[in-house]
């Protein structure tokens, strides 16, 4: 009965074919659409932060030369804030940078960057990382943003004060699970984002899994296949 009904209920390849290009045409979409937030992300912090430090940085060296010798005092004092705005702005650069490709993603690999993201995070965390290589920049630029993405929601919403990350790779698929022992309750579509992440890994044919009953724990799990270098 099982494969008569899979014969007749089955999509054909024609089928198939169809609903391939559709799924392309809409992970298409929505990956031109999460450049496009992302460039604007960066050009508002580029306005808002950095440039707007130059900029003041610049007056205050225009009013220093004029002042350097009529009132050297102030263009001391001036020097100083110069200093000051040149260290936040060169701050504001590096924390800029690292969201839109981490140095340590580039030169460890995704397990390294994992474990440095963690080191940051305000709870216990394990990671645990089993992979025998590395995936291509733009498959373990997404599975690092998606690891953020969850462990901010964790963070964020389950009051949880563990988190485990697992991250093994085996049958051309790279797995990543991210626990916590907080509340559970997360949802797909339930405000939290994950709907999102689950769109932006579809470009990639990953998938997005999450187990969260009510009093936890809760797991996430992405999938991406890839080959490993």
């Amino acid at each position: 009965y099982f494969l008569l009904a899979r014969a007749m209920l089955a999509p054909d390849h024609d089928q198939q074919l169809a609903q391939r290009v559709a799924h392309l045409t809409e992970t298409r979409h929505d990956a031109v659409d999460t450049s496009a937030a992302e460039l604007r992300r960066i050009e508002r912090d580029l306005h808002d932060g950095a440039q707007a430090r130059l900029v003041a940085m610049g007056m205050d060296l225009g009013t220093i030369e004029a002042l350097i010798e009529k009132n050297p005092a102030k263009a001391k004092e001036l020097i100083a804030n110069a200093r000051k705005s040149s260290a936040e702005a060169l701050t504001e650069l590096r924390d800029l940078v690292r969201g839109i490709h981490p140095p340590v993603l580039a030169e460890r690999g995704l397990g390294d960057a994992v474990k440095a993201l963690a080191l940051r995070l305000p709870v216990e965390t394990d990671v645990q990382v089993d992979l025998p290589g590395r995936a291509d920049a733009p498959v373990e630029s997404a599975a690092y943003f998606a690891v953020s993405e969850i462990l901010t929601n964790a963070i964020k919403h389950s009051n949880a004060d563990r988190v485990w990350i697992d991250m093994t790779y085996a049958e051309s698929m790279l797995r990543i699970t991210v626990g916590d022992n907080g509340g559970g309750g997360a949802t797909i579509g339930g405000g939290t984002g994950l709907s999102g992440l689950e769109r932006r890994l579809g470009t990639f044919d990953g998938i997005l899994a999450v187990s969260s009953p009510a009093g936890g724990p809760t797991m996430v799990t992405v999938e991406i296949p890839c080959e490993l270098s």
